[in-house]
This record gives C-alpha cells, structure tokens and sequence, in this order.
C-alpha cells in the first residue's frame, strides 16, 4: 500500500500519511512503514531480455546447443542457478523474483549473470552483445522492438 506522508507531528513521533487508495486499517492494528523500494528500471528489464535472447540465439551465444530455446525457459533457470550460488549473498529466501530487486541489486545481478554464469559456466564470449546492442539500438528506429527479430536478422544465409 502506497501513500504520501502530508504531516509530521513536532516530536516525530506521529505522521499523517494520504493513502492512495482506500485501506482497510484498524485502530490499534500494528503496521510495518518503510520508504518506497527503487525497483529496477523497464530500460533494465529490456536490457536484460534483449540479452537472454541474444544468449540463446545462434549468431549469438547458440545456447541453443545447450538445449535453452526460449528466453522465458532460460530465465528460470538463470535464477535457480543465482538463487543456488548467490541467494544468501543477496538474502533471497523463498521463491526468487527478479521484480522484487532494485536497480543496485538488478545491476549486481546482471553482472553476475554475465560474468560467472555466461562467460565462466557457458563458455560464451559475450562482448559480441555489448556491440550487437549498438547496432540494435540504432535498428529498432526503423524496425520491431523484438530482439529476437533483429538476431534473425543477422544470420547469414
């Protein structure tokens, strides 16, 4: 539940806090107050899907071989293997999601990801990215926005 803190009583001690939507408070109930969290940005987010696609992809890291098709399936697996490896460094108990991370967090994470589990585990050189994400951004102007389809794209006949 989110709101704005519109009034801070002298002793700091009581605060006024306009919710943005309606709750259902009790007087007397406890409750647990904190900052908004920083979650991690949609230009992250697409960061990081373009290069689970150009892992699989086979002009890119061809993790096709390692039997990783879709993004979404190599998703999952990247997070059971961060959980296994990183999860206490990161204190991720339960069920892991990438949503729940910030832009700090979501920066270790990527890089994590692409230094000991892309580069390290899989093998893949993944400088060729960081180039083909260039050329991508300048290719979605004119083009989809799908990664996949700019990968396609790139293969030669």
């Amino acid at each position: 539940m989110l709101g704005k803190i519109s009034a801070i009583q002298d002793d700091k001690k009581a605060v006024f806090i306009e919710l943005f939507a309606p709750g259902k408070f009790r007087i007397g109930e406890i409750v647990n107050i904190s900052k908004k969290k920083k979650i991690r940005t949609l230009k992250q987010n697409n960061f990081y899907w373009c290069f689970l696609s150009w892992c699989i992809h086979p002009a890119g890291g061809n993790l096709q071989e390692q039997g990783h098709f879709s993004a979404e399936g190599l998703h999952e697996d990247v997070k059971a293997w961060f959980k296994d490896k990183h999860g206490k460094d990161f204190g991720i108990e339960g069920k892991f999601s990438t949503t729940a991370l910030d832009k700090e967090k979501f920066k270790q994470f990527f890089d994590i990801v692409n230094q000991e589990l892309m580069v390290e585990f899989f093998g893949i050189d993944t400088s060729g990215f960081w180039r083909e994400y260039e050329k991508y951004n300048t290719w979605i102007d004119y083009n989809s926005e799908d990664f996949k389809d700019y990968m396609d794209e790139q293969l030669p006949f």
